[in-house]
């Protein structure tokens, strides 16, 4: 195959079957592709977009708020369970900034005195009590008992 001087560079690439470009050019000594033009809108047909949906996908959307009484809710297929047959519910009460709901509470505790410790209960520095009538022991028993659970 003989070739003259006067063909350019490009000439052996003129009916090659690439696909990945359009033509070639030389740039700085190097043979360089031409890359195939950015598809115009509407050249091709618009058919429909693949639309299906997952069952996750379809259980857990993005749902307006609707309810049985209200006007103009958006239509949606046949659901027993859809919100637009539902009633309309209350919001939720919004509690306080700084407002702890968690009750540190048992009805067998005494709350005033919860972490007052057996020594500080019990111990009050009196003297040893002498009497032995066992009438007058209970009696001030029972007043130091109820002067404790105050």
């Amino acid at each position: 195959m003989n070739k003259s001087q006067s063909e350019g560079g490009l000439a052996f690439l003129k009916n090659s079957k690439v696909g990945s470009a359009t033509g070639f050019m030389v740039v700085a000594g190097n043979i360089m592709a031409l890359p195939h033009g950015k598809k115009v809108k509407g050249a091709m047909p618009t058919g429909h977009r693949f639309t299906a949906v997952s069952e996750q996908q379809e259980q857990f959307r993005e749902a307006p708020h609707c309810y049985a009484s209200m006007d103009r809710k958006p239509l949606a297929p046949y659901s027993p369970l859809a919100h637009r047959s539902r009633l309309a519910q209350e919001d939720a009460p919004v509690p306080l900034k700084n407002a702890s709901t968690i009750e540190f509470q048992d009805r067998f505790c005494v709350h005033k005195r919860r972490f007052v410790t057996t020594h500080s209960n019990y111990y009050t520095g009196e003297m040893p009590d002498m009497r032995s009538n066992p009438g007058m022991i209970a009696d001030s028993t029972k007043l130091k008992k109820f002067l404790q659970d105050k």
